[in-house]
């Protein structure tokens, strides 16, 4: 029998029971619909936390640790700490930071300023704000998109970039009045039993567009450098003398990052790559993706049972013409192609229907959100699918509704003709 003869005679016989095959395509298209919005809403969650991941970190740094990497810290189970000296992490020396900058690919080292301020205030404003510093090297801010103004460069001190929020927050008009205007960054001290403070003040250089980080600072090395010492009442930090614990190593290019990040390790210091960040975010989003499916998964199984339960039914219907097919030469595998191919076409067209469903749902779902609740995330889709996504789905219902046939098939299959003519 041939494969469109097959296909003809699986349609024409789902056609004769409308309302029942209707059912067991709806329960497919359910779980089709389901495995697709869910895997099309991590996808998009997922592109944007890795799109802004990109416009904060550029892919030609490595983030350089003095201490070596520890598995059994990280995650697993508990494993043996052979010497106390491997759990005790010393500052980078200038040889580690010499030695560092003489890596092939290394085109400069850079210290990894933490700076912790108190307070941001507007001019001419006696309120103040909420605030996250960031002490950047130049190559760093310029990757950042700004929504006004100029980014700063290397040896540029008193400026600043600052997040789009801000704008909103000291009721700045977003026409570009705000580059040239002055803010004040309080740094407190280390010590928690003093009141002691110190202003800052910074020349808005840009505005950051829109992204999850609203209440970014960005401002030079160099002036980060002087509020940190302050902070941590130590003005030989960050210098020659005391690098710190970590660096920030930055390559000739994108191309050299993992031939560096080996060599760092080789000298015995822990690296981090932005392929190594990008890797556990994608694992983390590979694991909520599995365990929302499942949901998908669950109703597909139920829309298995059903398959199962239809054909089983239509043998019942249909004995009398199994007996005659086989009569007139139908073998048992024709029988068994037959039955197979009716529950593949359940779920063949349950999954086509239910990619369909999901891709409208998707779009409207973009629609709605561009204009609401995403309305201060431009470009950002709520809902992203790949292009395997739509066949994929339709390739696992296809496969699940097939297995689900296997065993009505094989019953039909096995029917005797002769006590299939008997059948009333």
């Amino acid at each position: 029998m041939k494969i469109n003869e097959l296909l003809s005679m699986a349609f024409s016989n789902l056609w004769r029971r409308k309302l029942r095959t209707s059912l067991t395509v709806l329960a497919v298209v359910i779980g089709a619909t389901l495995i697709s919005l869910v895997v099309s809403l991590g996808s998009g969650l997922q592109s944007f936390v890795v799109g802004q991941f990109g416009l904060n970190f550029p892919d030609t740094a490595i983030i350089v640790s003095s201490g070596q990497e520890l598995s059994g810290f990280g995650g697993g189970g508990p494993q043996e700490i052979k010497t106390t000296e491997t759990i005790v992490v010393n500052p980078f020396t200038p040889d580690d930071v010499t030695a560092l900058k003489a890596i092939p690919g290394v085109e400069r080292v850079d210290y990894l300023v933490n700076v912790s301020a108190r307070y941001i205030q507007p001019e001419t404003s006696g309120k103040i704000y909420t605030v996250s510093v960031s002490g950047v090297a130049g190559y760093e801010a310029a990757i950042r998109p700004l929504f006004q103004g100029d980014t700063f460069k290397d040896g540029d001190t008193g400026v600043a970039l600052i997040a789009y929020n801000y704008l909103e927050a000291f009721g700045w008009p977003d026409d570009g009045s705000a580059v040239g205007r002055t803010i004040t960054i309080n740094v407190g001290t280390q010590n928690a039993y003093t009141l002691e403070s110190r202003d800052y003040t910074f020349t808005v250089a840009g505005v950051i567009d829109k992204q999850v980080s609203s209440a970014e600072v960005l401002i030079p090395q160099a002036d980060a450098i002087e509020m940190a010492r302050y902070y941590q009442g130590n003005p030989q930090r960050y210098s020659e003398a005391q690098p710190g614990f970590f660096l920030q190593l930055k390559a000739d290019t994108a191309e050299q990052v993992p031939a560096i990040a080996q060599a760092v390790k080789d000298m015995g210091f822990s690296a981090t790559t932005p392929e190594d960040i990008l890797a556990q975010i994608n694992s983390v989003f590979g694991v909520i993706q599995v365990g929302l499916s499942a949901f998908g998964v669950i109703a597909l199984i139920v829309a298995a049972i059903g398959i199962i339960n239809t054909l089983l039914m239509a043998i019942h219907e249909r004995t009398r013409e199994i007996g005659v097919m086989k009569a007139v030469g139908a073998t048992r595998g024709n029988i068994r192609w037959l039955f197979t191919t009716e529950g593949a076409t359940l779920g063949f067209l349950g999954g086509a229907i239910g990619g369909g469903l999901a891709l409208l749902a998707g779009q409207a779902l973009n629609f709605i959100g561009a204009r609401t609740f995403l309305s201060d995330f431009p470009g950002f889709e709520l809902t992203a699918f790949p292009v395997w996504l739509i066949p994929g789905v339709i390739l696992l219902t296809t496969a699940v509704s097939l297995l689900a046939g296997l065993y009505p098939a094989g019953r039909a299959a096995r029917l005797d003709p002769v006590e299939a003519l008997r059948y009333e």
